[in-house]
């Protein structure tokens, strides 16, 4: 106010009042007509019916609303292992349990201390044995992790709030000084409303109890969305963080292909080479159940030796596999882990480096015992917390095999059996299923000889393809896994680089008889 009598002096401002003081008046004057014409009952009705009106457009809104924000929420990560599925599980049950009343959004202290709940949450998970699990990580993952959580947030706040990028924080705090300033004067307004304007204060009044229980309602939706978002995030990142699953940035995509991919392609093809990771399909089974003459049928040409000698395949061979643009992949064909000169540990860690796995399994013999074995001992070592169990299919290879031998005219029908020959296979399914401890739906009768190929090119090849999802994600978790490897020694490497360099210089300094400087590293 200083500044306005200063810059135009109270001659200049007492003018342009007096100028404007008829056009203030028309309100009132119009207030005084229609409380003294008969309008101003009609006027009152039309003010209530746009009152219901905004009532119900409020509704609709806040309705509209609240389903939106029902598809709008931090998920859990797509290529997590199971000790970080448990975690974020513990997680939502919080954000869920969590209320306004609880924690209010306009409370800094009990939003930090609702935070540390959330730290302290998912680091006792991953570190139950820890006297201090809030200190279990590195600082470089934590500087990390902030500078993400920073970035999200950033791209929510302009993409969501109209103008943000235009306003400063001195506007913002100017704006709420500005509302503060208005709710103190707001009573001295309704006091003068009454006595000027009297239908107008009851039909503000009236909308203050109606329309406001619907905006607020709306807000509550939002802030009650904005309370939960708020745990979740903070669940997200700190699960990445306690769960060792933060990668430094270094510029390159998460799936490139590691090195030891790149060595397993060079076996399989020494022109090929992969930049980006693929899949890596493990075939294994007993003996003599097919595993190579299934490789020739997926391939679809002579690829694996077969059927020369029992046992043909006596070490891991690999095979790049590529088809219509829907399946990169390397293949494994492995020796039956029944041969005698195979090597467990090596066919275990195929399976446990595998980011699907094919079992080939012989419909004509039943004794399944040692394959149950083999199997379950890769079922242990993935059910480990850090790691995500591959998908598994099964191939029910030599179904030609079964009774009647003569009979052989695919396509057979299954479900329900039509025929000797199909009673046959649907029971040999069944007890695989049961014999190997698997979903019926996930083992395929299929034939995979030469002249006799049934079963591959479509329900074997649909089986796998339907899988390749979660194949996906347990690939994403092994290139973190060798990314994490490989940058742990990377960054020994320079650091111990830049360690020495710094020692030579020291002992050089000192040999000489100069006085210690500041180091530069």
């Amino acid at each position: 106010m200083k500044t306005l009598l200063e810059r135009f002096g109270r001659l200049r401002l007492l003018a342009g009042l007096f100028t404007l003081l008829p056009l203030l008046a028309l309100p009132a004057l119009g207030v005084v007509w229609l409380v003294q014409s008969s309008f101003g009952v009609w006027w009152l009705v039309a003010g209530l019916a746009a009152l219901a009106g905004a009532v119900l457009l409020h509704w609709l809104a806040g309705r509209r609303e609240a389903a939106a924000l029902a598809q709008v929420y931090t998920a859990p990560g797509g290529a997590w292992p199971k000790q970080a599925q448990e975690c974020w599980a513990l997680v939502q049950r919080r954000a869920d349990e969590a209320t306004l009343e609880e924690w209010p959004l306009d409370d800094p202290t009990r939003l930090g201390q609702l935070a540390e709940q959330v730290l302290r949450l998912v680091a006792g998970h991953f570190h139950p044995r820890s006297a201090r699990p809030l200190a279990e990580m590195t600082v470089p993952d934590t500087l990390m992790v902030i500078e993400r959580a920073a970035r999200e947030l950033r791209l929510q706040v302009t993409d969501n709030i109209p103008g943000s990028h235009r306003i400063t924080l001195a506007q913002a705090f100017g704006a709420q000084t500005l509302k503060s300033r208005y709710d103190e004067f707001k009573p001295f307004m309704k006091v003068l409303q009454l006595y000027f304007m009297p239908q107008a204060l009851l039909r503000q009044i009236l909308g203050d109890m109606l329309l406001g229980q619907v905006v607020q309602a709306g807000s509550r939706n939002v802030q009650l969305w904005l309370l939960k978002e708020y745990i979740r995030k903070i669940g997200y990142h700190a699960i990445e963080l306690y769960g060792g699953l933060v990668h430094l940035d270094d510029g390159r995509p998460l799936e490139v292909a590691t090195p030891t991919t790149a060595q397993d392609l060079a076996e399989a093809d020494a022109t090929a080479e992969a930049v980006l990771e693929p899949l890596r399909i493990a075939v294994l089974g007993r003996v003599n159940a097919g595993k190579s003459s299934l490789i020739n049928a997926l391939f679809g040409e002579l690829v694996a030796a077969t059927d020369a000698i029992a046992g043909s395949t006596a070490e891991i061979t690999r095979y790049r596999l590529e088809r219509d643009e829907t399946l990169r992949a390397l293949v494994f064909d492995t020796p039956g882990f029944d041969f005698a000169g195979s090597d467990a540990a090596t066919l275990d860690a195929a399976g446990l480096d595998a980011d699907l796995v094919l079992w080939v399994t012989a419909a004509n013999r039943p004794d399944r015992a040692e394959e149950r074995a083999a199997l379950d001992r890769l079922r242990r070592a993935w059910a480990a917390p850090t790691r995500r169990a591959p998908p598994l299919v099964v191939a029910l290879t030599h179904i030609d095999r079964l009774r009647p031998l003569r009979e052989w005219a695919p396509p057979y029908v299954l479900d329900p059996p039509a025929g000797a020959k199909a009673t046959e296979i649907a029971a040999a399914v069944t007890a695989a299923a049961t014999d190997l401890g698997v979903e019926v739906s996930t083992v395929i009768p299929v034939c995979a000889a030469p002249e006799r190929g049934y079963n591959v090119d479509d329900a074997l090849w649909a089986a796998l393809l339907f899988e390749l999802p979660e194949a996906d994600r347990v690939r994403l978790l092994r290139c973190q896994r060798a990314r994490r490897d490989a940058q742990d020694w990377g960054i020994l490497r320079r650091q111990l680089a830049k360690g020495g360099r710094v020692l030579v210089s020291t002992l050089r300094r000192r040999g000489r008889g100069e006085p210690e400087q500041g180091r530069d590293l």
